[in-house]
């Protein structure tokens, strides 16, 4: 009789967990990858990104000139005390030259790089995905080694960025 009771009482428990174990079963988790460089310079207002950029490159690209014969000199041992100082001078106007560039367009992309952020959360949520990664950061890092196309968001992200 207590072997009886004993038995009923296990699958009375097992018929009330049953549906307890099957709800806490895990969920697929859907991952999405991007080009993110794809995104930023589809974005609308990228274009003035590009003129700032063009800008800089007309005031960079002369001082990348006179600094290669120069540091190559210096590299190789062959550079005179003043070809040294040169040296030293035009890469400290080189560097405050970039700063200066990039000071003015960080103020320009901010707003680009908030969008395509959000854009990529609405496709996400909209599509299911729960994680969405740079294609590019995934590939380079080796954490991912393969993706089926179907988890591309890239075109939906420009399409909702075009909206």
């Amino acid at each position: 009789m207590k072997r009886f009771s004993l038995v009923a009482l296990l699958l009375a428990l097992s018929a009330l967990l049953t549906p307890l174990l099957a709800q806490n079963k895990a969920t697929a988790t859907r991952v999405g990858f991007v080009d993110a460089d794809a995104l930023v310079q589809a974005h609308p207002d990228y274009k003035k990104v590009q003129d700032l950029q063009a800008q800089a490159r007309k005031e960079i690209s002369p001082l990348e000139e006179k600094l290669k014969p120069l540091a190559q000199k210096v590299q190789s041992g062959q550079a005179t005390a003043k070809e040294r100082q040169d040296y030293d001078a035009l890469l400290k106007t080189y560097q405050d030259t970039v700063k200066k560039w990039q000071e003015r367009q960080n103020p320009l992309l901010k707003p680009i790089l908030e969008d395509v952020d959000n854009a990529i959360a609405k496709v996400a949520k909209a599509q299911g995905f729960a994680v969405v990664m740079s294609r590019q950061v995934a590939a380079q890092s080796g954490l991912v080694v393969y993706a089926d196309e179907d988890t591309d968001l890239t075109q939906a992200v420009i399409r909702e960025l075009k909206r």
